[in-house]
């Protein structure tokens, strides 16, 4: 078996994309009173910008580069990278926030759920054919979606199905509150999400014929 090369372009496309949110957030340079209180609400910005990155930019590029050859092993692929160059800013933002590591844990969760079912949906997408553009379109519809309800600060009935931007909400107090538990049900929803995606993406990849893979990008 092939073993796939590291998507290179991805993985400095990632860290880019991550400095670009830290500077536009959190700022290079430390503020006068470098509290939580201070650091809490550009941290949850910088979070949402990351999701803007994954659950947006990452399908838009895959879907409009990636052509029939690609398999769901090569999107899973790219689905690891970005989990991994998430979780190398993710968890030192513990440090200048109030949230508790149960916090933390649930947003975890929560992103990456999402950036799991972003993946089954690029490689339900790429596998459709001449109704790609149907399906990058329903994708898009929902991810901006939940960003316009991000952007006006109004949680949606049901934050699960609206990405993770309205969810982001529940899940990052602004204030202390050492007592308050995570909405977990909030956070694994897009893993229920993702694992019926996934089984599907599965299921229509045996019944077409492999083809060989493109160049990594």
């Amino acid at each position: 078996m092939a073993v796939m090369p590291l998507p290179r372009g991805l993985v400095m496309c990632s860290f880019i994309w991550i400095i670009a949110c830290f500077a536009a957030t959190i700022g290079l340079s430390a503020p006068i009173q470098p509290t939580s209180g201070v650091y809490t609400p550009s941290v949850r910005a910088m979070l949402a910008l990351l999701a803007v990155g994954a659950c947006l930019l990452w399908p838009i590029a895959r879907i409009t580069y990636a052509r029939g050859a690609w398999t769901p092993a090569r999107v899973a692929l790219d689905m690891i990278t970005i989990m991994v160059a998430f979780h190398a800013i993710f968890w030192p933002l513990h440090l200048v926030t109030y949230w508790t590591a149960a916090h933390m844990m649930a947003i975890d969760l929560l992103l990456c759920g999402w950036i799991a079912a972003t993946g089954a949906w690029i490689a339900l997408a790429i596998r459709t054919g001449t109704r790609r553009t149907v399906w990058s379109m329903a994708w898009m519809a929902i991810v901006v979606t939940g960003v316009v309800l991000d952007a006006v600060g109004v949680q949606a009935p049901v934050p699960e199905l609206a990405g993770p931007y309205a969810a982001l909400l529940r899940l990052t107090p602004e204030r202390t509150d050492s007592t308050a538990v995570p909405m977990w049900s909030v956070a694994i929803w897009p893993w229920i999400l993702a694992s019926g995606a996934w089984a599907r993406v599965l299921l229509t990849a045996k019944r077409l014929p492999r083809t060989p893979s493109p160049a990594t990008l």
